[in-house]
């Protein structure tokens, strides 16, 4: 065997490809990188990252969603018409799959008090939310600055963010088969552009 044949071709091969890929790139995977210095919950803009825990006791990050609507409702334990929202969650995620994330944050239990573990779980057993996360907040992840945290002036109030990580939408309240017409208009409204 000629050793230095083998090297040199070996050579030449890893030279192509390495020119081949300057020349035509890779296509990352990845999501936008946004980091606190750049991100609020103002629309218009990338909203900033959170890690919470949902009802299986899993963390779940916001941007390893990145190339889904996601859909954020913050609500409470006690209102009313959280709970006729929660009662469309498990369907329209089933209903639109990995198109979509619905995401639940109870802000408060029914004493007014952060959801506790148990607190979270009772809520998806009770409106039988399965696949969708319901994860356990508190007021500290709200705030009237959109610098500092999530806006809430209404009981349930939802933001949609885009597939790619623009906060384009916040509802004020429920109203029956409202979510599923924005999550259809935010799918048309892909243009699939970074």
């Amino acid at each position: 065997m000629d050793w230095k044949l083998i090297l040199r071709t070996a050579v030449i091969v890893t030279l192509m490809l390495l020119l081949a890929n300057s020349v035509f790139g890779c296509k990352s995977e990845a999501g936008p990188i946004v980091d606190w210095d750049n991100c609020s919950q103002q629309i218009g803009d990338h909203p900033c990252d959170f890690m919470l825990m949902d009802q299986n006791g899993e963390e779940f990050n916001l941007y390893d969603h990145h190339g889904k609507i996601i859909i954020i409702d913050l609500s409470a334990m006690w209102c009313g018409p959280c709970q006729l929202a929660a009662l469309e969650v498990e369907e329209l995620q089933k209903k639109y799959g990995d198109k979509i994330v619905y995401v639940t944050i109870l802000i408060e239990n029914v004493n007014y008090n952060p959801p506790t573990k148990a607190d979270i779980k009772k809520w998806a057993k009770a409106f039988g939310i399965e696949s969708a996360p319901v994860l356990s907040g508190s007021r500290s992840i709200i705030s009237s600055n959109p610098d500092v945290g999530w806006p809430l002036s209404a009981w349930p109030q939802f933001h949609i963010i885009d597939q790619n990580m623009i906060f384009v939408e916040s509802l004020k309240g429920f109203y029956p088969g409202r979510m599923e017409e924005t999550i259809k208009n935010n799918l048309e409204g892909d243009t699939g552009a970074t």
